[in-house]
């Protein structure tokens, strides 16, 4: 390290008055050449105003904590002793040599991600009350990971665990889909040595943040199904009822063609949709009839139709002029494209279906069953 005097008492004002700052001392005692570190200058008569120079440069991100406390950020400055220098209402005051740059390298944070435990979730996002690791990438020139101090803080949520990989959980209520800053300061702590043959204690710091998309993912892929089967069967333009479906998908298409061909052959006279229930796996498939998803949201509904025409179900020719009942659950099932929830297929899981008739109600035969 270079060694250099460094000032171990306080320093002067240039002003005589009563009321003039005066700097008695600064914590850490040293600093790396490229700055960057928050020094907290103790001393009397600070006042909001004050500005902090050091070596002649001007300190960034000053704060005046009280009458005696000064926070500021020291700026980069050649090796060697440096003046820190208040002024306050045009009165200054320093502590000459008050802090010892040495050349010792900065922390260097390379990555922080995010990451569920789902094995299709994408990094950088999280669910509410989910729980995700949070590691970061760091190296340091002089001092062993181990030995940094690691400070994690979020704009919501809480973290748990120390050191540069922890967990972070996602709080329990959120206006969603929202941008979530979690950020990471590292702390590098050494001694110095100056020219009066004693060491000083010196300070890096370094910063950074990253963006975490957060969801409530089961309750937007659940609302998407209960408003595609709202659509559906309002029989509204096909169009508009598979506005919230992904081109991206291979059921798309068959679902906007089933839509339509709906529309030729019946018309829904009554509907009744439960709540959905929605399962956010990120494992690329749904339950039911193996199709791709990675959230799966079942709506039970029944649905009351009027029999119009065998134009697009052949099977429904012997029915034509009766009314279908039927009810059943509709699996709806999503995936996770640019940061938005898109449907991507639907199948229908029929539990009972039957045919008002004039001759009375009959039962649908076993054999055939019906998407809708």
């Amino acid at each position: 390290m270079l060694a250099a005097a460094v000032s171990a008492c306080g320093g002067s004002s240039t002003s005589p008055s009563s009321t003039a700052p005066r700097v008695t001392g600064i914590t850490p005692r040293a600093a790396s050449i490229g700055g960057g570190v928050t020094v907290t200058i103790s001393g009397a008569n600070f006042a909001v105003g004050a500005s902090v120079t050091i070596g002649g440069a001007a300190a960034t991100d000053v704060a005046v904590a009280s009458a005696s406390s000064i926070t500021a950020r020291a700026p980069a400055h050649a090796a060697g002793p440096a003046d820190v220098v208040v002024t306050v209402n045009g009165q200054a005051a320093s502590l000459p040599g008050g802090l010892l740059y040495v050349v010792n390298a900065l922390p260097v944070i390379s990555s922080v991600v995010v990451k569920g435990q789902k094995p299709r979730e994408p990094t950088q996002f999280a669910d509410l009350d989910e729980t995700v690791s949070v590691s970061a990438a760091v190296t340091d020139a002089e001092t062993p990971v181990s030995q940094l101090t690691f400070t994690w803080s979020a704009d919501a949520g809480t973290f748990s665990g120390t050191g540069s990989g922890v967990t972070w959980t996602a709080p329990h209520t959120f206006a969603t889909p929202a941008n979530v800053i979690l950020r990471l300061t590292v702390t590098e702590r050494f001694e110095a040595s100056n020219n009066a043959g004693g060491t000083v204690s010196g300070e890096n710091t370094v910063g950074t943040s990253t963006t975490v998309r957060l969801h409530d993912s089961a309750k937007e892929v659940g609302d998407l199904a209960v408003d595609f089967l709202t659509a559906f069967s309002q029989q509204l333009n096909p169009d508009y009822v598979i506005r919230n479906f992904t081109t991206s998908c291979s059921g798309t298409p068959k679902e906007r063609a089933d839509v339509a061909g709906n529309q030729q052959d019946v018309v829904i006279n009554f509907y009744k949709l439960g709540t959905a229930d929605t399962i956010v796996g990120f494992t690329g498939r749904c339950l039911f009839r193996d199709e791709p998803g990675d959230a799966c949201a079942f709506v039970p509904a029944e649905w009351h139709s009027y029999i119009k025409g065998a134009t697009y179900k052949p099977e429904y020719a012997p029915h034509i002029g009766q009314t279908q009942i039927v009810t059943g659950t509709d699996q709806v099932t999503a995936v996770l494209e640019n940061d938005q929830w898109k449907l991507c297929d639907s199948a229908w899981d029929q539990a009972t279906s039957m045919f008002l008739s004039r001759e009375g109600r009959r039962p649908i035969e076993a054999s055939i069953r019906f998407k809708r």
